[in-house]
């Protein structure tokens, strides 16, 4: 038998169809003095990924790795604010998106996950890059209100302008509140 759903804002809640994608949540870009909002960001990430946990969602970290994140360093590490268990799925990835050469795919494939809400850092680089992966790979995507930022000197109206042009492509914006 399968297990009753309930639709919120187009995305079904079935433990065994959604993923939240936390991408590169890293002490080499938190520890930033320019990166716009962090704490919001923080508390909303690890709000979702409480609401995940308690339901049974799949939650899947992401870290960058260049040479301002190098594997094995401080920056490289997730920031220690984030609620990372010891269990949860942690990819590698060298690209914007965190579908490009990782095996992201083939997880939330294994997992039957159709739909997928992505959150984390930053919005107009690896978050974006991720969205628009997950859309092109036929996964119903969402972003994270108060779920991503960047450091542009703009950050606000950034954060504005990538929403509506995700928005545009077909990605859904989902408030904490509505997990």
């Amino acid at each position: 038998m399968k297990p009753k759903k309930e639709k919120i804002l187009g995305l079904e809640k079935d433990n065994r169809m959604r993923a939240l994608i936390v991408v590169d949540i890293q002490n080499g870009l938190t520890n930033r003095k320019d990166m716009y909002d962090i704490s919001v960001v923080i508390d909303t990430v690890n709000y979702a990924i409480g609401k995940f946990r308690e339901r049974g969602y799949l939650s899947v970290f992401v870290q960058h790795n260049n040479k301002q994140l190098t594997s094995g360093t401080d920056k490289w590490n997730i920031d220690g604010r984030i609620d990372k268990a010891p269990h949860d799925s942690v990819i590698q990835k060298f690209h914007g998106n965190a579908f490009v050469r990782t095996d992201l795919k083939e997880i939330l494939r294994k997992n039957d996950i159709e739909e997928i809400i992505v959150c984390g850092l930053v919005s107009n680089g690896c978050v974006k890059s991720t969205c628009t992966g997950g859309l092109s790979l036929g996964f119903k995507t969402a972003l994270l209100k108060n779920g991503h930022t960047n450091r542009d000197k703009n950050a606000s109206e950034k954060i504005c302008s990538v929403e509506f042009e995700l928005e545009k492509k077909g990605v859904m914006l989902i408030e904490k509140e509505n997990l």
